[in-house]
């Protein structure tokens, strides 16, 4: 049984709070990948879904109001100050929805119990991914899908790699490992269809999805950098800091991200896979 001590501490510690307080500035960034991720669930016609690593909710109220009243959809994440959120914005859809706090890597799932697996962004950190998807293989139904996206290289995602970069300057970064648990973790491809095909899925289809993303927006170009650091890891680093030292990084990083302002908005280039495959 993999351990995911490290990865659920996180999500219920200071992260977790993080994005449950700047919850709507997270959904307006990576807003414009919603639909073409839902569109890629649709034709499943499910009528029990899990959505993995939930988070506040967004997706999975979109997700249920999308398949409709017959379909029951389950969200699943560690974290419980985001799924406080989740409960939250979903009171009004309770017939429809349910919230689970439960590791979905390790967790024991009924058999058969779902015929869509969905996920936008909330695969990518399990410490045995394998392992993951052969327990998530294990509660799907006859004929299920599984439909998910994730980032593809850090070297594709300028909304995280020039920040980085102007802060290494500034303090020191963890050590980057691809295929660690984290953001990147999916994305090579070929490594990410032996892990499925491990799992016991089949036929999985990977769709690029570039666009550029709404990280940050403000008056200024410093007010939409303090948005934009508050978007990742770099907020943890950047807490390291005096105030002193905290501003200059922070002026480094406006330089650095300048060339993406644009009426108000840090537009920045980012890289998805779109996921789905048969159970």
């Amino acid at each position: 049984m993999q351990d995911n001590t490290k990865q659920i501490d996180y999500w219920n510690g200071e992260a977790g709070r993080k994005w449950a307080d700047n919850d709507a500035h997270f959904e307006r960034s990576i807003g414009a990948l919603n639909t073409p991720l839902l569109e890629r669930a649709r034709p499943a016609r499910a009528r029990n879904a899990l959505d993995i690593g939930c988070g506040c909710g967004n997706q999975t109220l979109a997700l249920a109001r999308m398949l409709g009243p017959a379909a029951r959809v389950t969200g699943i994440d560690v974290s419980e100050p985001m799924l406080a959120v989740a409960r939250t914005r979903a009171a009004d859809d309770a017939a429809t929805l349910e919230f689970l706090r439960a590791d979905a890597a390790t967790h024991a799932f009924a058999p058969g119990s779902f015929d869509l697996l969905f996920s936008r962004f909330g695969v990518m950190f399990f410490t045995d991914p394998a392992a993951a998807f052969a327990n998530l293989r294990g509660a799907c139904a006859k004929g299920a899908r599984l439909v998910f996206c994730c980032w593809q290289g850090i070297e594709q995602n300028d909304w995280l790699r020039v920040p980085m970069q102007a802060l290494a300057r500034h303090v020191e970064l963890p050590p980057f490992d691809p295929g660690a648990p984290g953001p990147f973790a999916f994305g090579d491809r070929e490594r990410v269809r032996g892990i499925l095909g491990a799992a016991g899925f089949a036929g999985p289809r990977f769709e690029e999805l570039r666009t550029e993303l709404n990280f940050a927006q403000g008056e200024t170009l410093a007010h939409a950098t303090e948005a934009l650091v508050q978007a990742g890891p770099a907020a943890l680093l950047l807490a390291q800091l005096d105030p002193a030292a905290r501003a200059q990084a922070l002026a480094e990083v406006a330089e650095a991200v300048a060339r993406y302002y644009r009426d108000g908005r840090i537009l920045m280039p980012s890289a998805v896979w779109l996921v789905s495959a048969a159970a």
